[in-house]
């Protein structure tokens, strides 16, 4: 096994110092105001800057790192070779900067391997998690213990920072987000949402960090965590991952809870992919639901789909945006489709939108809730049209996990600011 990596502390303080980025950098947690509400966009407006501005000594700056990461295949036919890419980008540059490609202000700082354990099938996942958190404390070793202590940084003027490097948001799909929190696949890696009914959530303080290294901590004093059978049996009824030093355990402010935000890319758009393009077609029927899709095109010219839907093999974000914007004009007036079939397609699809805009105040947040709200009123009208189908026939639940995860981010982009702030290009 080979890890390839640079010190992270090296690329934060290459980032802080560069001089392409001397007129769009950002030192200290402030206040954007729109008439009498909150702004919530770049990270220095949010709760959580100001949270661990006020635990760091008189005069300290933030350096908050923010991470990406997402499993990659490196050969094709050659061994199907896997890695980790990890990506590492500092909040203090403003997003409208760092999100250009040109602007080259995400940099890999890391290739962590996946390889095939010499073990049973039953642990390769469980040791493959537990490398990935180990290749983590290597890399980030000096960026923890700059996050206690500090460490004197020159900004892009030449001007000496105190800077603290907090790990402060972790953008991953769903699968690597469970792996990052320590979690199994049944349990949900971000802010906790507890369905009161089905039109609304109560988000419960983020501490499943602090929750989840306390049941590792009770578990290693009963079980030996080398004791991998054992171990792994009792952490999964705990809905842990089996992961007993999990890589942000002595990270200063980093916490599961808190770092892992809305990820539109895999939450949102391909959520409508995976499921209520599928409902569409069900009820619309794929023949009728292609040639509204050739109606529309030829009527209004789009660039997409003069050929239909129903036959697209792979589709990347941007089509998938593309069906989000016509799909309600196309289904409105099908046969089979009900108003509340309709409107819950509608309000989910709005709910999407409001969810990516760059800038949030609380009351568009709650103009976006009032959205998901909508959907679950609704929702029924789903299921009453036969749309939620499996292998095995018509579902009658909406057990889905990324639904579940639309919950957090009211609380989460009050905490992070904006979700498409933490995003490369989607």
């Amino acid at each position: 096994m080979e890890l390839i990596w640079r010190d992270g502390l090296e690329v934060v303080k290459d980032l802080f110092a560069n001089l392409i980025f001397s007129n769009h950098m950002m030192y200290d947690p402030h206040l954007v105001m729109t008439g009498s509400e909150r702004e919530y966009g770049e990270f220095f407006t949010s709760e959580r800057a100001f949270t661990i501005q006020n635990d760091l000594p008189e005069g300290a700056t933030i350096v908050p790192i923010i991470l990406a990461s997402d499993k990659t295949p490196v050969t094709r036919m050659t061994g199907g070779l896997e890695m980790h890419p990890i990506f590492l980008m500092i909040g203090n540059i403003q997003s409208e900067v760092r999100m250009k490609a040109t602007a080259h202000a995400w940099r890999c700082i890391a290739f962590i391997p996946i390889p095939k354990f010499d073990a049973h099938a039953d642990y390769q996942t469980l040791l493959h998690a537990r490398l990935f958190h180990k290749c983590m404390d290597t890399i980030f070793a000096r960026c923890k213990v700059a996050t206690k202590i500090g460490e004197y940084m020159a900004d892009p003027m030449g001007y000496i920072w105190h800077c603290f490097t907090p790990l402060v948001a972790y953008t991953a799909d769903l699968p690597e987000a469970q792996l990052v929190a320590c979690v199994s696949k049944n349990a949900s890696p971000v802010m906790m949402a507890t369905q009161s009914d089905f039109g609304s959530a109560h988000i419960h303080p983020p501490r499943t960090g602090q929750h989840t290294l306390t049941l590792i901590y009770d578990l290693s004093k009963h079980i030996d965590p080398w004791s991998v059978p054992r171990f792994q049996v009792e952490a999964k009824l705990l809905m842990l991952s089996g992961v007993h030093q999990p890589f942000w355990r002595d990270w200063r402010f980093a916490d599961p809870g808190y770092m892992l935000p809305g990820e539109l890319l895999h939450t949102c758009h391909k959520f409508f992919g995976d499921h209520a393009l599928k409902w569409c077609k069900e009820v619309v029927g794929e023949e009728e639901l292609d040639a509204r899709y050739k109606a529309h095109h030829k009527r209004v010219g789009t660039r997409h789909f003069g050929s239909g839907v129903s036959h697209i093999s792979q589709m990347t974000c941007r089509e998938h945006r593309d069906i989000e914007r016509t799909m309600i004009a196309t289904i409105a007036g099908a046969t089979n489709a009900t108003p509340d079939f309709v409107h819950a397609i509608r309000a989910l699809t709005e709910f999407f939108y409001q969810a990516q805009s760059p800038v949030h105040t609380d009351s568009s947040i709650a103009s976006m809730v009032q959205s998901l709200d909508k959907f679950h009123r609704l929702k029924q009208g789903i299921l009453d049209a036969g749309a939620w189908r499996g292998k095995r026939g018509t579902i009658d639940n909406f057990l889905i996990p990324k639904l579940e995860l639309f919950h957090s981010f009211a609380g989460s982009i009050r905490a992070l600011g904006g979700f498409i702030r933490h995003l490369t290009r989607v």
